[in-house]
């Protein structure tokens, strides 16, 4: 996947420009599963100004665009020149998939080398099958965030989204192959990840995440003061929520064996 991400004549001009700022002191990342609300804590965690803006700058889709803008002309160029971006606080933070990670860095082992004193964050969604539905109506509708779209465009996008089992149970199976390979990371290399989930940050909200972020960062005498409600909007239905309860009754065993894989991870988030 790299090869095609790096242009081979990518301006160097840009790359040294960048790489003349100094490496930030801290870096954290946030591993994620899609529709997991890492949009939202993206933006309430830039508008700090103090914890970098941790956005997917490692998502293959994205990286191209970016790679040519800091002048990268391989993943090593790109990892010195996107951290010393945007670092705010002297931070530099970033959310990333283990689909994600794969395709860019190829192994486990290569992505912890590049980020071995990393604090790491651990989003899930516990509502699973909520999850799901979310991401097929997404990927069905091309509507991804209440902040990019007006009202009559979002009630248009759910009257077109459909029922199909087979869809949402391909895109639950796709969340937790990355649930279960990002424990495996988390084990291989005794990390001690700080465990969320959409449901505790939603309730929280954006002041006692930020502040919560500020504590694990060790940014102290910070305050939150500031932060003001994010623009990303939880934009389910209740066809979603039909659609969820649909799904469990008609899918039992499937998700019996999802719930049971799920268990002592969910155990583990408080």
């Amino acid at each position: 996947m790299t090869v095609s991400i790096f242009d081979p004549e990518a301006n160097q001009k840009s790359y040294e420009f960048w790489m003349r700022t100094a490496p930030p002191s801290k870096v954290y990342s946030i591993l994620f599963t899609p529709r997991s609300g890492s949009s939202w804590l993206t933006s309430i965690l830039t508008q700090t100004k103090a914890m970098g803006t941790p956005s997917e700058w490692f998502n293959p889709e994205l990286m191209k665009s970016s790679s040519q803008a800091k002048g990268a002309r391989d993943l090593d160029q790109f990892v010195g020149a996107i951290s010393r971006h945007d670092i705010h606080g002297n931070t530099f933070g970033f959310e990333i998939t283990h689909h994600q990670l794969r395709a860019v860095f190829g192994s486990d082992q290569k992505f912890m080398a590049y980020f071995p004193n990393a604090l790491f964050f651990w989003l899930i969604r516990k509502d699973i099958v909520a999850q799901g539905v979310s991401l097929d109506k997404m990927v069905q509708t091309k509507i991804s965030h209440a902040s990019n779209y007006d009202a009559s465009e979002i009630a248009k996008s759910d009257r077109s989204y459909d029922y199909d089992a087979d869809r949402i149970r391909s895109w639950i199976s796709h969340i937790h192959a990355a649930e279960l390979a990002s424990e495996k990371m988390i084990a291989d290399f005794n990390l001690a990840p700080v465990r969320l989930s959409y449901e505790q940050i939603t309730k929280a909200g954006e002041q006692k995440v930020v502040e919560l972020f500020a504590a694990k960062l060790g940014l102290e005498g910070f305050a939150a003061k500031d932060v003001s409600s994010s623009d990303h909007r939880k934009i389910g239905t209740e066809k979603n929520d039909a659609f969820s309860e649909r799904f469990r009754e008609e899918n039992k065993e499937f998700m019996d064996q999802i719930d049971a894989e799920r268990a002592e991870m969910l155990s583990q988030s408080a």
